[in-house]
């Protein structure tokens, strides 16, 4: 109860002073709206907002798991194969170097203004975090016990299975946490530069039209859309990851 209580009551509070400062004229209308202004928009335009969320958040949820499990793929080939690391590695860092507003306007030429670039960009702002972590967990598997089942006779892929996968469990979930976040906010920014629909469309052309209400109610939508997104895999994590519920509960 009291971890539902504390986020509620911070929630409400945000509620309360962004009411204050709107109310009181602090910040101009058409930089910061009233909430009552963005409830109204909510209500009156529910089934754009829902359309347009529905579209962003299949792009968003597309690139999340396609970039995911190339970076733990690559993280398993990379872990396994020292000659990859070296050749692969650098290359994929490269990658991860280069500006996302200069990758978009290219995939949009490429590929036109459908869905496909925005998977894609969302592919590869996630792909990353997944790598990195992906490699630190398989990494961390208990050595010892990887000596016993090669002992044992056992092959790779049973030793992938059943040491380094579960000792990289937490290191996945991380990534998959924060890709949660980032996948949606790669695929408003792709919409940005040349959509016809989708949340970050809606934000171009509501903007266009100095209407902030439905500005700020899509923007709300995109981050509401995040933090379930987020909230999904951490039940998830509860799910796969008993014993670190256990674990964190002792702690605490």
């Amino acid at each position: 109860m009291r971890r539902v209580f504390g986020p509620v009551a911070v929630f409400v509070l945000v509620l309360i002073l962004w009411w204050a400062v709107t109310a009181l004229q602090w910040i101009d209308p058409l930089v910061l709206p009233s909430p009552l202004a963005v409830v109204a928009a909510f209500w009156n335009d529910a089934g754009v907002l829902a359309f347009n969320a529905g579209i962003t958040a299949t792009e968003a949820i597309t690139g999340l798991v396609i970039g995911n499990s190339i970076g733990l793929l690559l993280a398993i080939l990379f872990v396994g194969s020292p000659v990859s690391r070296r050749s692969v590695l650098p290359l994929a860092m490269a990658a991860q170097a280069i500006p996302i507003g200069a990758v978009t306007p290219a995939l949009i030429i490429g590929f036109g203004d459908g869905m496909e670039p925005k998977i894609l960009v969302a592919i590869f702002l996630v792909f990353f975090p997944m790598l990195v972590n992906g490699m630190r967990g398989l990494r961390s598997a208990d050595a010892e016990v990887g000596e016993l089942l090669h002992s044992l006779s056992a092959s790779g892929f049973q030793r992938l299975w059943m040491v380094r996968l579960p000792a990289a469990l937490p290191f996945i979930f991380t990534a998959l946490k924060f890709s949660a976040c980032s996948c949606f906010v790669a695929a408003i920014v792709a919409e940005w530069v040349a959509a016809d629909r989708g949340l970050g469309y809606l934000i171009v052309f509501e903007s266009s039209q100095y209407r902030n209400d439905e500005v700020w109610a899509a923007v709300l939508i995109g981050t509401a859309s995040s933090m379930v997104l987020v909230g999904l895999i951490v039940l998830i994590e509860r799910w796969a990851m008993p014993w670190a519920r256990a674990t964190s509960g002792r702690l605490a």
